[in-house]
């Protein structure tokens, strides 16, 4: 049998884990949106060489390129977390209380499909040329 004091500090190193994971990633998806903005309205393409804080259009797209990788790193992490919870969920023996969870993460994997397909099928529209639809079946 377990120390019960091992328990509880596994217990609570554990919750100390998803809190920390959870803050991280909710940090640096703030920050992706931040500069995800920045990229789009203040410093759009042909911006030419105007900078903020000393960084051009480019360096601020590696920067939101590698807090991209962070932030999906982290939600690799975030999963892991809860893989008791996803096991459960799979093998359909979680309480019914968490039904709803599972409805609404269901509803926001499909949500999170079509928005990642959108850019796929959406036209291309070039400012010189007017819009062209490189997707169609020709």
């Amino acid at each position: 049998m377990q120390n019960p004091h091992f328990l509880v500090a596994e217990i609570m190193n554990h919750s100390m884990l998803i809190k920390v994971v959870d803050l991280l990633s909710f940090t640096a998806l703030t920050l992706m949106i931040s500069t995800g903005t920045l990229l789009k309205f203040t410093l759009p393409p042909r911006s030419g060489g105007d900078e903020v804080w000393y960084l051009t259009r480019h360096d601020w797209g590696d920067i939101h390129f590698y807090l991209s990788v962070t932030f999906l790193m982290l939600m690799s992490a975030h999963l892991i977390t809860h893989l008791k919870f996803i096991k459960s969920v799979v093998t359909g023996k979680a309480s019914a209380e968490k039904n709803y969870r599972i409805a609404i993460g269901i509803l926001g994997l499909v949500a999170l499909v079509f928005l990642a397909f959108a850019p796929v099928a959406s036209p291309v529209t070039d400012v010189q040329r007017g819009q062209q639809n490189y997707h169609q079946m020709r």
